[in-house]
């Protein structure tokens, strides 16, 4: 591992240190082929109950798909999505043991899920009020990681355009304008250009768990940036915060690690 201002850690996974953190975030979110190596090492069963919607008027239901058969094509460079919190801190749990057991990282260092406050600074947020995820949502500013125009420009992000009409119900939503990018579903990490940060699809393609939950009376963590299937302005908002309970997976949600000191 690199102690530049890049690390490379076992997967092949490059981290930046966002400013205003004392994080080292991955570049992208965690790919298929990541979580196919923790599944092969470890058994992990992350099978049942991912939510889908199919090309009837239904609404999200299982259909039998899984993280690694999502019912759409991905390659492997692709985000892993219908994986739950809990699976993403099983991956975290696994990778920190992986590391320190081959001594690319010391004891004194682990991998984890952004906190909320992490993921805002990683975005280019200000600092921002609020003792809980819930209360910085309501204080924060109406600004979108491109800026301030509505719907998102072309080449930016992935997000629900046109394109993603393909095997939905009739009433699945796309942004207006005739917005549309290349890709359908899920586009392998690092398809649109970086942030300020160095940092790849913190914006669209898939939502990403963090480490919080969403108040302190709720069971839900937080899930921040949008993805492959958001149309609303509210969804893509920088400040955004949207409340999941911790078992839920689904077509849309993966995760992004990042290394810090315990």
């Amino acid at each position: 591992m690199n102690l530049g201002r890049e690390k490379i850690n076992s997967l092949g996974q490059p981290l930046l240190r966002v400013a205003g953190t004392r994080a080292w975030f991955g570049v992208w979110p965690t790919r298929q082929r990541d979580f196919a190596v923790f599944v092969a090492e470890t058994g992990h069963d992350a099978s049942e109950g991912m939510l889908t919607l199919g090309s009837a008027d239904d609404d999200w239901t299982p259909h039998g798909f899984t993280w690694n058969r999502p019912g759409f094509a991905q390659t492997p460079e692709d985000p892993v999505v219908g994986v739950s919190w809990h699976d993403a801190q099983a991956f975290c749990r696994w990778l920190t043991r992986r590391e320190r057991l081959a001594k690319q990282i010391d004891p004194g260092w682990l991998y984890r899920l952004p906190t909320d406050r992490e993921w805002s600074a990683a975005i280019g947020l200000p600092k921002e009020r609020g003792a809980t995820s819930e209360e910085r949502l309501y204080r924060s500013s109406a600004v979108f990681p491109w800026g301030a125009r509505w719907p998102p420009p072309g080449n930016f992000g992935n997000y629900a355009g046109e394109e993603s009409r393909a095997d939905m119900p009739s009433w699945w939503g796309v942004a207006p304008g005739g917005y549309r990018d290349p890709f359908p579903r899920t586009s392998p990490v690092g398809s649109f250009p970086a942030n300020a940060a160095g940092l790849y699809d913190l914006s669209g393609n898939v939502w990403e768990w963090c480490e919080d939950r969403y108040s302190a009376k709720s069971l839900s963590r937080v899930t921040r940036g949008g993805s492959w299937g958001s149309d609303r302005p509210n969804y893509l908002l920088s400040a955004n915060r949207t409340p999941r309970f911790p078992d839920l997976r689904t077509d849309e949600i993966g995760f992004r690690v990042v290394l810090s000191r315990k």
